[in-house]
């Protein structure tokens, strides 16, 4: 087997554990092996920190409070402004 597939293999065991230990507790085998690839990978490091920014916005995103709904009056006066606009 070749360099290049030996480390892309290990990059694809790598990310697969970042994302695995984002929503499940790694057990020390995987800890340290994830370490010892995040030692001497950049490429995974930088995958691990778009990978938990992504989450933290998702997070974020969903976890705001509800938005107020928009009254059925406000929507019929802004329907009736946009058929007038259009018709101009």
């Amino acid at each position: 087997m070749g360099e290049m597939e030996n480390n892309n293999r290990d990059c694809k065991k790598a990310t697969f554990l970042i994302e695995k230990g984002m929503h499940a507790q790694l057990n020390i085998s995987e800890k340290i092996n994830l370490q010892l690839h995040l030692f001497s990978c950049s490429w995974c490091r930088t995958y691990q920190r778009q990978s938990k920014y992504i989450e933290t916005m998702l997070g974020n995103l969903f976890n705001q409070p509800k938005r107020e709904k928009l009254t059925d009056d406000f929507k019929n006066d802004l329907q009736l402004l946009i058929k007038e606009k259009l018709n101009k």
